[in-house]
């Protein structure tokens, strides 16, 4: 098992904590919301992960809308994705920031020998998280633990948000159950907010037919974001680039977290070309139209919940199924 080694270094201009092996290369920004700001495939010398391309990085305060800030890597969404307002007692009427609290603050960290601890407690609402990061081949593993220490229910949102650098032809591979999307953002191809389509071959009036798992060539000055409707039976999905015969694969445990966003920018935001696949614990992307939905997720007083994330990469032909 290759687990590779951790170090202090730096990204851009910033403190960095990097975890490396033979196989990955994977940057860490603890002040800035723990951010997996690289992932270099070392093979290829290949970044994985959309990069802003100014040399300082671009700071943002808490509660920023999530454009203020440096946009790319892996950010943790917790305890919402889109900004909204806290609908229940005993925080009822309080903002729930544009991409959730931790994105844009420090979290506390640990090197425990091969393993990276990272910790951070909500602002505006009581909670707890600890990630641990670590690398096995070429598989980098994060396990989460979340903690509700108050009296009260939490109604939350948590949401990987990972923008691998996309190329024209990618494919995504989902399982085979994931058959039914809803539009989460009104966009040129998807319409309005709300719109229901089949998967993969979505039939759009007037405009014909388009294969959502086919990434499209940057330049349409579109986006999409979109959700599975049906909840996830198995934990995966991946990313196959037919160009560089690449694939990238996430899994995670379907019962905690159930349900999959994808995230697919041709060029219309911010002139990034980028996809991202986004496993997360509820849909619909507030927790006010989440629990609208009926596909919430709850942190019951003095719970604690566990998950994990593993993002693994290989070369070859495309995956016949199943995670990598």
């Amino acid at each position: 098992m290759n687990t590779g080694k951790i170090k202090v270094g730096r990204y851009k201009d910033q403190e960095a904590i990097i975890l490396e092996n033979d196989a990955l290369k994977a940057t860490v920004l603890p002040r800035w919301g723990s951010k997996l700001a690289s992932l270099v495939y070392k093979s290829l010398g290949l970044e994985l992960l959309w990069q802003n391309p100014a040399k300082e990085y671009r700071r943002s305060s808490y509660a920023d809308p999530y454009d203020r800030g440096e946009a790319s890597g892996f950010d943790e969404m917790f305890p919402t994705i889109a900004r909204c307002f806290y609908e229940e007692k005993p925080w009822a009427g309080v903002e729930m920031p544009d991409h959730g609290e931790v994105w844009s603050i420090p979290w506390a960290y640990e090197i425990e020998g091969d393993r990276l601890l990272l910790r951070v407690e909500g602002v505006r609402f009581p909670y707890r998280i600890e990630k641990h990061l670590s690398l096995s081949e070429a598989v980098l593993r994060c396990e989460y633990r979340v903690e509700n220490p108050s009296e009260a229910d939490f109604d939350f949102i948590w949401a990987a948000h990972p923008l691998f650098n996309a190329s024209a032809g990618m494919h995504l591979i989902v399982p085979g159950d994931l058959q039914t999307i809803v539009n989460a953002v009104p966009s040129q191809r998807l319409g309005e907010y709300g719109g229901r389509y089949r998967y993969p071959e979505v039939e759009i009036r007037d405009r014909g037919t388009f294969n959502l798992s086919r990434i499209p060539e940057k330049g349409a000055a579109d986006y999409q974001k979109y959700l599975f409707l049906e909840r996830c039976v198995e934990g995966w999905c991946v990313l196959h680039d037919p160009e560089r015969m690449l694939s990238i694969g996430l899994a995670w445990p379907a019962e905690q977290v159930p349900y999959l966003g994808v995230w697919v920018n041709e060029g219309g935001w911010s002139d990034q070309y980028n996809v991202a696949p986004e496993p997360a614990t509820a849909a619909m992307d507030r927790v006010d139209f989440s629990k609208a939905w009926g596909m919430n997720s709850v942190l019951r007083s003095g719970e604690t919940r566990r998950w994990w994330l593993a993002i693994s990469v290989r070369q070859g032909g495309v995956p016949e199924g199943g995670p990598l």
